[in-house]
């Protein structure tokens, strides 16, 4: 029996200690940085013709990193930043956006209590509070779990999200080759509310979203691939329906130089 005891502990001893499995390891310091590549298309009908059709592409970077914490709340609460900065392939001034989240990390969930987000296209920035908070991410998600995110909301739209564990995947970025890594899918079928356009109110009257985000052990997100698609109407001259149909897609891809702390990358 004592020999094996002396066995059994010997095996736990040389056992590495697992890394952690989420999409933002919280310690503050830690930052990743992406390069990224975004679409935009829509279109402007009425009376069922096309009046107008837009396309754009832009490129540039994606900075997320953890900036503070509150360690007096219960459970511990960090400042999680993500600020993307992106040029068009047409020229003129860069597009800016920043988001600024309220977040907790606790049993291997990640939960949101607000956010906050600015962005050059807007006029005013925007603020959320969620109480109780999104759901971000559970640890169950490493078998395969599906879970309800909850009502995200961005001015007076809304979006209710479900995520879900779907498989392993490897992975090359230009920060390399990750293994094994975790992805998870987040759907939204059902955007609706109230926007506004040109100084002019619209209702979104359909719309779908998917974000697929692949997370490498001990590191977080490497890659992210995010599609909407919005559905708005308003009446325009002579009572004439006014129709925007619009779709955007990012792919966002882990740059080298991320900071995790805690986490040593193998040789």
């Amino acid at each position: 029996m004592r020999a094996a005891l002396i066995a059994a502990l010997a095996l736990a001893i040389r056992l590495p200690v697992t890394a952690e499995m989420s999409p933002i390891p919280c310690a503050v310091g830690n930052r990743w940085e992406y390069d990224t590549v975004k679409l935009v298309r829509g279109s402007i009908i009425m009376d069922g013709k096309t009046m107008s059709a837009f396309r754009d592409t832009s490129s540039g970077s994606s900075v997320y990193e953890i900036v503070g914490v509150d360690e007096k709340a219960s459970p511990v609460v960090y400042d999680y930043k993500e600020t993307t900065r992106t040029w068009s392939t047409k020229g003129g001034e860069p597009n800016s956006d920043s988001s600024e989240l309220r977040i907790t990390s606790e049993n291997g969930a990640i939960r949101i209590l607000s956010t906050y987000t600015d962005s050059s296209d807007e006029r005013t920035p925007d603020k959320q509070v969620y109480d109780p908070p999104l759901l971000y991410y559970v640890a169950e998600a490493v078998a395969g779990k599906s879970w309800e995110v909850g009502l995200m909301r961005e001015r007076e739209v809304t979006n209710p999200v479900t995520a879900r564990g779907a498989g392993r995947e490897n992975v090359t970025v230009p920060a390399g080759t990750f293994k094994d890594c975790l992805k998870v899918v987040y759907s939204g079928d059902n955007i609706t509310g109230k926007m506004e356009m040109w100084g002019k109110p619209f209702t979104v009257t359909g719309g779908r979203s998917r974000g697929v985000y692949w997370i490498a052990e001990g590191v977080g997100v490497v890659k992210e691939l995010e599609v909407a698609t919005t559905v708005a109407e308003s009446e325009g001259p002579g009572g004439k329906k006014v129709l925007v149909e619009a779709a955007s897609c990012t792919v966002s891809e882990l740059r080298p130089g991320y900071v995790v702390k805690g986490y040593v990358a193998e040789k």
